[in-house]
């Protein structure tokens, strides 16, 4: 028998994706891009580059900690 925590970790694995995929196609196929979207376009470099200083950092205190 599947218990309850099983089929809450199945759908926020395969779900909640699933949901936010088809919510932001049909968000952008409505006609105009919003105005967050046009925001996140323009600071996309500041963003690439955020988010791989953060892994990066990330990694190298996963690392030491496992020392």
């Amino acid at each position: 028998m599947i218990g309850p925590s099983f089929k809450m970790e199945l759908f926020i694995a395969l779900g909640l994706p699933i949901v936010l995929l088809v919510g932001l196609t049909l968000l952008f196929m409505s006609g105009d891009m919003p105005i967050w979207v046009e925001q996140f376009n323009r600071n996309s470099s500041t963003l690439w580059n955020f988010g791989i200083v953060a892994m990066g950092t990330m990694t190298i205190i996963i690392y030491l900690a496992r020392r």
